[in-house]
């Protein structure tokens, strides 16, 4: 009896504090804060804030009201300001400071504490340091890959919308290089790629496109009719398939926003016409997030 009484004296107490954490959250505006040049140091009403990440943002909550917001860089001007922070809703600031002498301090402030770190606790909360690394990516992508038994090139592009650095959801599509007798090629489809090691100067991607192609053969002539091997230019489509193109890929990483990759993988097709199968080696240049 005497154990149930203090198991249901605890289960309410964390009921209670959860209620009591949930209710002081709630209560929170945000700020957000991105600056220029990237050794900048951010003050929240006296407070001294350290971003691991070069250039923020710093998103720091805040209690509602007026807070002061403060910038400094060494041979740079500083810049302050007040922010009015609102319940439940966050503010943007980007500062950019301009070349020159920084100003003293007033007099009369008071001495600058040291950095706080995250965890302290207190009305001010650091609650993230780092960009989300969502956005847009591009790349040109060239394919060198088996095809009817014989070596054949592609050229193509892919892209799509990057979500926390790691996970690209787009679409992509590719077309023969060469002009061979017999057949043309020609798909594309959507595309997926996750990003492992994605904060590293070297790392590893799954790449993989699933879509339709379509085989071009070239027009008849004398009386042959649309088909393979009857005569040129490639006019007519003679077979649709679906295609799968799994793929690794080693990837370097040239600051934020540009990236070489060199894959390999293997494409699937269902296609009764040609021996489409094969395996692919591919480079491309990867533009954006």
């Amino acid at each position: 009896m005497r154990v149930s009484y203090i198991s249901g004296l605890l289960l309410a107490a964390c009921l209670l504090g959860s209620s009591s954490t949930q209710a002081q959250t709630s209560d929170f505006g945000t700020i957000a804060i991105s600056y220029r040049p990237i050794d900048a140091v951010i003050y929240i009403d006296g407070e001294r804030w350290a971003s691991p990440t070069p250039g923020g943002p710093v998103v720091v909550q805040l209690l509602p009201g007026r807070h002061n917001v403060e910038v400094r860089a060494p041979n740079h001007r500083w810049f302050s300001t007040d922010v009015d922070v609102r319940v439940s809703q966050s503010t943007p600031l980007n500062v950019s400071l301009a070349s020159g002498t920084a100003g003293p301090p007033p007099q009369d402030a008071p001495p600058l504490p040291p950095a706080t770190p995250p965890s302290q606790p207190g009305p001010i909360r650091q609650t993230s340091v780092q960009p989300s690394g969502d956005g847009w990516m591009i790349a040109p992508d060239f394919k060198i890959t088996s095809m009817n038994h014989r070596t054949t090139g592609l050229a193509g592009l892919y892209g799509g919308a990057v979500f926390a650095g790691k996970l690209l959801v787009g679409a992509g599509g590719y077309w023969q290089m060469d002009s061979y007798y017999s057949e043309h090629l020609a798909y594309g489809g959507a595309v997926v790629e996750y990003r492992f090691l994605s904060n590293s100067p070297v790392g590893i991607s799954a790449h993989g496109l699933a879509g339709y192609g379509q085989l071009w053969g070239p027009a008849g002539y004398g009386g042959g009719g649309p088909g393979p091997y009857h005569g040129y230019p490639y006019a007519s489509p003679y077979e649709g398939f679906f295609v799968g193109e799994p793929q690794l890929q080693v990837v370097a990483r040239f600051g934020s926003t540009v990236r070489l990759t060199g894959g390999i993988g293997y494409r699937f097709t269902t296609s009764d016409v040609a021996n489409l199968d094969g395996v692919t080696g591919s480079f491309s240049i990867q533009f954006g997030r």
